[in-house]
């Protein structure tokens, strides 16, 4: 085993640490230790002139505030005494920067040690957190120390497997592929397994209610939720969905507005122009009636004529949409397919999608949310009860 874990970078914790982690105590649901430690990471990260530079992590740093887990603290809090299941092994994704601090956050707050595996790709937004945790720990927070690592290590099924053994919570975090290849390395029997797979994500605008809306703030908004991660995130939204009367004025401002804020925000890698291209015609060889409308690379859009039950498999990155205007909005149900995670909405349309959704039978959408938050972060995720699910209940009779 140590010959194994030498193979491994830890950005927190080491090789020690992790040998030792399946013999640390677990601990209470949203336990005050961990509350505290997770504070003070955010006024760390919120201090931080380098973390300042990335919204993604400012982001993260006032969800992990004591104010903010303590009102969801609050929402958990019961006669029922719960506490950690053991050792949370997580595997991050590759695309999304915070997201592994972001598992971590679940499995600690859920009384959890947290093995976290990060990707081979650099990025700077984790060599902050992580440069931010390791001080928290020396200088706040020692008590925490044998309950976090974060490491990376090359494909490697031995370690996985070990790692995998040790662990009573899996987490993977990437997409179908990932989850197969990972989910080869076989659990213990009483291991907790969640894949957090390839997801969907679409926009319902009520053009009459969007038209009476400030279009500068809504075209930010939409931005955040999907350009700010290069439509990388599951959450952002892939097809606008237009309903109402006044749908082609709302269309020609929407994306005229969202147009001069991604001129001005938005640094796209050249190779995603090609990418988009090849989306588009490989779309129009099975569909040949859909229309690419673009005024420059930034931002495509491919107006559908019909809502195509295939037209997910087609769905691109960068700035890369198809649209459709309905006149009932049943007509959205063959696309909430139960790889249709969030559906971010324009109008007083809520209740409606709901009762779709129920009426229906629906086995997608875990989420509807206002445009501007499909990409916030909460405690449950993708359908799941995440503090419930990776603690346990101490039962009476």
């Amino acid at each position: 085993m140590q010959l194994c874990f030498s193979h491994m970078d830890f950005l927190v914790g080491n090789r020690e640490i992790l040998e030792q982690m399946e013999n640390v105590r677990v601990l209470p649901l949203f336990s005050d230790k961990v509350l505290h430690f997770f504070d003070c990471l955010s006024k760390k990260l919120i201090q931080s002139n380098e973390a300042k530079r990335y919204p993604d992590v400012i982001a993260y740093a006032f969800w992990i505030r004591r104010s903010s887990l303590e009102r969801v603290r609050n929402q958990y809090k019961s006669n029922k005494q719960k506490m950690g299941r053991g050792v949370a092994f997580q595997i991050a994704p590759s695309n999304i920067p915070v997201q592994f601090a972001v598992s971590m956050t679940y499995a600690l707050t859920a009384g959890n040690a947290s093995i976290v595996r990060i990707s081979d790709k650099k990025f700077e937004q984790v060599d902050i957190i992580c440069g931010a945790v390791q001080a928290v720990l020396k200088d706040s927070c020692p008590e925490l120390a044998p309950y976090i690592c974060v490491a990376r290590y090359p494909h490697n099924d031995e370690i996985t497997q070990i790692l995998t053994r040790m662990c009573d919570v899996r987490m993977i975090w990437g997409g179908n592929k990932t989850i197969a290849n990972i989910r080869r390395a076989t659990i213990n029997a009483r291991c907790i397994d969640l894949g957090f797979a390839d997801r969907y994500s679409i926009a319902v605008f009520d053009a009459d209610n969007y038209l009476k809306k400030d279009a500068g703030q809504v075209a930010d908004d939409f931005y955040n939720d999907t350009y700010f991660s290069d439509q990388n995130a599951c959450s952002s939204p892939r097809l606008i969905i237009w309903t109402g009367s006044k749908i082609s004025e709302a269309k020609q401002q929407f994306w005229s507005e969202l147009e001069k804020v991604v001129s001005e925000k938005y640094q796209m890698d050249p190779i995603c122009s090609s990418d988009k291209l090849l989306k588009t015609a490989i779309c129009a060889a099975e569909h040949p009636d859909i229309r690419e409308v673009k005024e420059s690379n930034l931002l495509v859009r491919i107006q559908l004529p019909s809502l195509y039950d295939d037209i997910m498999d087609y769905k691109g990155n960068c700035g890369y949409f198809f649209e459709y205007g309905v006149e009932d909005l049943q007509e959205i149900v063959p696309i909430l397919k139960k790889e249709c995670q969030t559906i971010a909405y324009i109008g007083d349309i809520e209740d409606k999608l709901r009762k779709i959704i129920s009426d229906n039978g629906v086995k997608g959408v875990d989420r509807i949310v206002p445009v501007g938050h499909a990409a916030d972060i909460a405690f449950v995720w993708d359908g799941l009860d995440l503090p419930n699910i990776l603690s346990r209940q101490i039962g009476n009779v």
